[in-house]
């Protein structure tokens, strides 16, 4: 597991497969040991199947059910945020975007008083 909002956090290293917070956000994401990047509700699956309950989400493959399941995930996708949160992607992503410029700025005045 993976905090897109902790401060060490950086979408450049490998092992974060280049997913932004936005991308975060905006899906679920799982990055493999051969670095391959998942998205969606196959993570759903492959966290399952790593419990050995992989059983439970076989029916989000089958042809009748993957469309269905894939449509009401991205509905859920959209709009998770403004229940978790009371907010959409798009007003957490400038928020998070502004809290780094904020950070860097902290950062980079070296203010004596800024370390008290």
């Amino acid at each position: 597991m993976t905090d897109i909002e902790a401060d060490n956090y950086n979408p450049l290293d490998p092992e974060n497969g280049g997913i932004t917070y936005e991308k975060g956000m905006a899906a679920i994401h799982a990055i493999t040991a051969d670095g391959r990047v998942i998205k969606g509700v196959p993570v759903f699956a492959l966290a399952y199947d790593q419990v050995k309950l992989g059983w439970l989400f076989k029916v989000t493959t089958w042809p009748i059910a993957k469309p269905v399941v894939e449509f009401l995930y991205n509905i859920f996708a959209k709009f998770r945020t403004n229940l978790t949160r009371g907010a959409s992607i798009d007003v957490l992503v400038k928020e998070y975007e502004a809290k780094k410029v904020l950070q860097r700025k902290i950062d980079d005045s070296n203010c004596d008083v800024c370390d008290k």
